[in-house]
């Protein structure tokens, strides 16, 4: 996308999403195809041939001043670890075409899933019904979290931009307050601002949720008055562990007997000192990666962990097993047992 906005002067840059094919046998599967179209500069043959290329740059020169010549390449690599290929086509002066197809599974009850811990499925919390303002610009943003909260029986309220996101806190009073940074007409820290300064509101609990990974930013929101952070993309394991913290809830968990393997249960009973810590260099990076919530890295580096190491078997089991049960503090707290930078 970049690249055709930067070599396309006169146009248009056209970005398409199409299901190709759609089968429900065994389970539900979407063929997709990503498509970019530009009507630039476009490319000749020759240059068809070098655009894959690591460091490699076509057309004008001052145009090729503005990247790096990695893009494509490293596009193309991320694509074939899906399984697939990008292909182009292009017209010199005409403009071109990139595009790749994805064939991947639907998902079917996110939110309920996302909603599972390792001690049940949360089914709602005790106690009295819990108001959480949920203030961004995205409409897809706003649904993820009340689609999350209100089947487990909060009550969600929606703001587009920080003014309305205090106008409506003003008026409704909620026990929390979720806010994005970047809006329109007033910025999430100015919205922080505002709540503190109220009266009536500067002990509600603020939550500044935002993509950014500069931590200028986290800490520019937490000087505005948020009692703590959350990242985007949301991770619900993470936002529910914050709800709980801050709104001192209990959980209600749906009855039922979690299966475990056998080994999985022998490997809990473990004590933490008796596992066999990896090298440094694969602790820092397990503790890094769990620091910034990617745990699904950290899924990734134990597994790589049992088969290089084959000594830290059960650290990596112990981790992959605490991970995918969701127990975030677990994890960060075996990491930390054996980390020392």
């Amino acid at each position: 996308m970049g690249n055709a906005i930067k070599f396309t002067e006169r146009g248009s840059v056209t970005f398409r999403v199409t299901v190709l094919e759609q089968s429900n046998i065994p389970i539900a599967l979407h063929k997709i195809r990503f498509e970019i179209e530009d009507t630039g500069v476009g490319m000749t043959p020759e240059h068809l041939e070098k655009i894959f290329l690591p460091f490699e740059q076509v057309g004008d020169m001052k145009k090729q001043g503005e990247g790096t010549g990695l893009g494509l390449a490293i596009s193309l690599k991320i694509i074939s670890l899906m399984g697939s290929q990008i292909e182009v086509k292009s017209d010199y002066g005409k403009g071109s075409t990139f595009w790749f197809e994805l064939e991947v599974p639907g998902v079917t009850h996110w939110a309920e899933q996302s909603t599972r811990l390792s001690q049940g499925n949360i089914i709602s919390y005790q106690g009295q019904k819990r108001k959480v303002l949920v203030v961004d610009d995205k409409w897809e943003n706003r649904s993820v979290i009340v689609n999350l909260l209100q089947p487990i029986g909060f009550e969600v309220i929606e703001a587009s931009n920080g003014q309305e996101g205090l106008d409506k806190a003003v008026e409704l009073q909620p026990d929390i307050v979720i806010t994005d940074l970047v809006m329109p007409v007033m910025h999430g820290f100015d919205l922080l601002r505002g709540l503190r300064l109220s009266p009536q509101l500067k002990n509600v609990v603020a939550i500044a949720s935002s993509a950014s990974v500069f931590e200028e930013d986290h800490f520019k929101s937490l000087d505005a008055g948020a009692n703590t952070f959350l990242p985007k993309p949301l991770q619900a394991d993470i936002l529910l562990e914050i709800l709980c913290q801050y709104l001192k809830l209990e959980w209600v968990y749906e009855k039922q007997s979690p299966q475990k393997h056998p080994q999985s249960e022998l490997l809990m009973e473990i004590p933490d000192n008796q596992l066999v810590s990896p090298p440094s260099d694969i602790l820092t990076q397990l503790h890094q990666f769990s620091e910034e919530g990617d745990f699904d890295a950290v899924v990734v580096v134990a597994e790589q962990l049992q088969q290089s190491h084959p000594e830290c078997i059960g650290f990596a089991q112990k981790l992959i097993e605490l991970t995918e049960d969701c127990q975030i503090k677990q994890v960060r707290e075996l990491i930390s047992q054996v980390f020392n930078p």
